[in-house]
């Protein structure tokens, strides 16, 4: 299992479906049976599934459920249709883990449909490495006293036009992600605590990334990108912003503050890159409660834009590695360890040779060098090197290169 972090981690965190045998599903049709039966606890996706008109499925009231994509998977709406347009709505459920999908709507059409993905009076809820893109309405919505919402490694984006001419009243209603659906939504209050973590909000997104009211929301470790946008982060009704370590890049307004109403807009060791037009600090933010791994401000733009979207291999894959990143003679996983470390880190090796020289050095998103953990020889075959000492570490992501005499390869471990 993979570690939920942040407000989802509160109350019990998100597990799931946990390792309930999955169902895999190619269909619109199966899909719909399985998203309805609440005996079916992890659905695996396969391939692209494209929705018929008014496809728009439910998950309602469920408790302790996974929908993960295998890799490529993809949910395709087409529907323009104020009634029928959105992909997927979660409501008044618990423990949901939605993973590795890409959510593809028809591309922005001001009708004040729905959502590639709106989360509606649910609790405890984890959003992990998907692709939201082109959203008629939004790409996803949170609202009517959701709470305990984790996002992470997820990418925002619109590669198609808008689409002018809709009743709603926008000719482009690029806007990725509303918290809170009206100032009048008393229930919300002291509800919507969202944490959104290594998130991309890439091309086409004009506004809402996100536009919150009333909730509690950190924005943590996030890279937002999309140029020609009217602005990024607002603050809106009674909300209550912790806006940490972010990397802004040729963007306009990275905060946006409705004067008078907000509750707190703290920008802490946030790095702003050829911006225009706001970046305003106001008030206190709320305290997290819970710990959660941060790593340096520098290292955000390139950590997201490698690990951010529906990439991920395997379901139980953590952390996307890239093709090129390890050897295809090296099977391993990224692993997450705690710093300083309770145990020794294990690496697997192959090696053409016996008693082939080995070197491991450790080296950071940034290039910078963490000294050799390991020399020592290899026999011919697969090895398993056990005993690596990470406690002199700093946390982060780490590149763990592994030098032999016949090639080079490159394994990934998370240091929390």
């Amino acid at each position: 299992q993979c570690p939920v972090s942040g407000w989802a981690s509160e109350s019990g965190g998100v597990t799931g479906g946990g390792n309930a045998a999955p169902t895999v599903v190619t269909t619109h049709a199966a899909l719909r049976a399985a998203v309805n039966n609440a005996a079916v606890k992890v659905i695996h996706v396969s391939g692209t599934i494209i929705f018929p008109a008014a496809g728009r499925l439910t998950l309602n009231n469920q408790t302790g459920k996974s929908i993960i994509g295998l890799a490529g998977a993809r949910l395709v709406s087409t529907d323009l249709t104020s009634g029928g347009s959105g992909i997927m709505t979660l409501k008044s459920s618990s423990n949901i883990l939605i993973k590795n999908i890409t959510f593809e709507g028809p591309g922005a059409y001001d009708t004040d449909g729905n959502d590639n993905l709106t989360i509606d009076l649910c609790t405890r809820v984890w959003i992990d490495h998907c692709t939201f893109e082109d959203g008629m309405d939004g790409n996803l919505d949170i609202k009517n006293a959701s709470d305990l919402i984790s996002v992470t490694w997820t990418k925002f984006q619109y590669l198609k036009p808008a689409i002018p001419g809709g009743p709603g009243g926008s000719n482009d209603h690029r806007f990725s992600s509303l918290f809170g659906s009206g100032d009048d939504a008393t229930q919300d209050d002291g509800k919507l605590r969202i944490t959104m973590q290594y998130c991309w909000w890439g091309a086409g997104v004009r506004e809402r990334m996100p536009r919150v009211r009333f909730g509690k929301v950190h924005l943590l470790n996030n890279y937002f990108s999309s140029a020609n946008n009217n602005y990024c982060i607002y603050a809106g009704y009674k909300a209550d912003l912790l806006i940490e370590g972010n990397y802004f890049e040729n963007v306009k307004n990275p905060i946006r503050l409705e004067s008078g109403r907000f509750t707190a807009a703290q920008s802490v060791d946030n790095f702003f890159a050829n911006v225009s037009g706001t970046t305003t600090n106001s008030g206190t933010a709320f305290v997290p409660p819970y710990t959660i791994n941060k790593i340096p401000t520098q290292d955000v733009k390139q950590a997201v834009m490698a690990g951010a979207g529906a990439v991920l291999f395997q379901p139980t894959d953590c952390l996307f590695l890239a093709t090129g990143e390890v050897d295809s003679k090296v099977k391993s996983e990224a692993k997450f360890y705690p710093n300083p470390a309770s145990e020794k880190i294990s690496l697997k090796v192959f090696s053409n040779e016996n008693n082939a020289p080995v070197q491991i050095t450790v080296t950071d998103f940034t290039g910078k060098k963490e000294g050799v953990v390991y020399r020592g020889t290899l026999k011919k075959g697969d090895n398993t090197i056990s005993g690596i000492s990470i406690k002199n570490l700093s946390k982060g992501v780490k590149l763990f290169e592994v030098k032999t005499n016949d090639k080079s390869s490159v394994q990934k471990v998370i240091v929390k």
